[in-house]
């Protein structure tokens, strides 16, 4: 299995387990899915967790510029 497959499992474990995960831990995961190449993954939860407030959209901007994927209206 792909290291994010394991990395998003774990994630949900812990949320189940009442944790709550940072914004430094999603940008961990979101730059885990970009770099196997699931570009359009990574944006949608990057889309996903501006829009829940979890992350505010200019530092989802700068994962995005980060893990060199385009924005194309994503984060809009």
């Amino acid at each position: 299995a792909r290291q994010t497959d394991r990395a998003v499992d774990f994630l949900a474990y812990m949320v189940s387990q009442g944790c709550k995960p940072t914004e430094a831990t999603y940008t961990i995961l979101i730059e885990g899915v970009a770099y196997e190449g699931m570009a359009k993954e990574a944006l949608e939860l990057l889309s996903e967790l501006c829009s829940r407030g979890v992350m505010k959209k200019s530092s989802a901007q700068h994962v995005a510029s980060r893990c060199n994927v385009g924005l194309r209206g994503w984060l809009s």
